[in-house]
């Protein structure tokens, strides 16, 4: 009877211990046309460990030899990590090797090719780009023709340097022109270059109009109080018409000012008459005599103005002299 020492010591592989994750960044699933992509990560993966073979073939199954079970065994754990679970439902089965498993995928990635290839080839010929960014439509684009060589349809790359050309926004139809009629059409990567400098040159170009546009209609600083002789900056301070009082003269007072001592009828009791000049009686206007400037039109939000008149100072005024009245003496008779 062997003794457990004579048992077989475990084998450590270095591999059964590798994150799927750092070798192979996408998961597989239905609803994206990234099988190609996943199918390029994961052979690499398994080429880079020496267990390609567990998947294309190469190396015949043996069930009970421990040298080949584990590292299949570790192959089918990484398939696991990388696939999304409506994959996982349809493609795996119980005691399942990991070749069976790789070729379940590929089968329902590329079952009713000629259904597929039909829906994405119309997808293809009609895509534009719309309002996605150059980027975004070239990746969309990309995808598209991967999924048409997954089922049996492979896209040219002048084919899809032209489509791509074709979809373009209007924006960039010079760019496109200089493209196509290169001598030689140059690569996709090329032209997708070109059509991105394109478009951060058009950026650019957008971002330096509108910093002018603003700069040129910046309000400019006005100031607070602003000199106006003129009738009309005069009308538009008081409210009414210079050469008007209410509609008539009738509304005017002695020598021409209201009763109130306002100007012109309707003007505000704050205003004073203009100083005495020749022409004008006791300094005020004579009858028929219109009063002159200079107007000031003043903003009343800005705070005091410099042109509002001043008081004055002038010297105390001496007392006027008293009346004094003389009296006769009284009248006294001799008798």
């Amino acid at each position: 009877m062997p003794s457990m020492t004579d048992a077989p010591a475990p084998v450590i592989f270095s591999y059964a211990t590798i994150n799927v994750r750092q070798h192979v960044p996408i998961t597989l699933d239905l609803k994206l046309p990234n099988y190609t992509k996943w199918s390029a990560f994961f052979t690499a993966m398994c080429g880079k460990f020496g267990l390609l073979g567990h998947i294309d073939g190469s190396i015949p199954a043996r069930p009970t030899d421990r040298t080949w079970s584990q590292p299949d065994a570790c192959v089918r754990s990484w398939m696991y990590g990388c696939i999304d679970d409506s994959v996982l439902d349809l493609a795996m089965e119980p005691e399942q090797t990991a070749r069976d498993l790789f070729v379940a995928i590929t089968n329902l990635f590329q079952a009713n090719q000629e259904t597929r290839a039909v829906v994405l080839g119309q997808e293809f010929h009609s895509m534009t780009q719309g309002d996605l960014s150059i980027d975004a439509y070239a990746q969309r684009m990309k995808h598209t023709a991967d999924a048409l060589r997954d089922v049996g349809h492979t896209v040219s790359e002048p084919q899809l340097v032209l489509n791509l050309l074709r979809g373009l926004n209007p924006r960039f139809a010079n760019t496109a022109d200089i493209i196509a009629n290169a001598a030689v059409l140059p690569s996709f990567i090329s032209a997708h270059n070109t059509l991105r400098l394109k478009e951060i040159r058009l950026a650019n170009d957008a971002k330096v109009s509108s910093d002018t546009a603003l700069t040129a209609v910046a309000p400019s600083t006005t100031s607070a109080t602003t000199a106006c002789t003129s009738p009309s900056c005069r009308s538009s301070s008081s409210g009414t018409n210079p050469n008007r009082s209410g509609g008539s003269d009738k509304g005017k007072g002695k020598g021409g000012y209201g009763a109130r001592g306002g100007n012109n009828g309707g003007g505000s009791r704050h205003q004073q008459p203009p100083a005495a000049s020749p022409g004008l009686l006791g300094g005020r206007p004579g009858p028929g005599v219109q009063p002159t400037g200079p107007w000031v039109c003043m903003n009343l939000w800005a705070g005091p103005s410099p042109w509002a008149p001043q008081p004055q100072w002038r010297p105390p005024m001496a007392p006027l002299p008293q009346a004094h009245t003389s009296f006769a003496p009284p009248y006294t008779s001799s008798d």
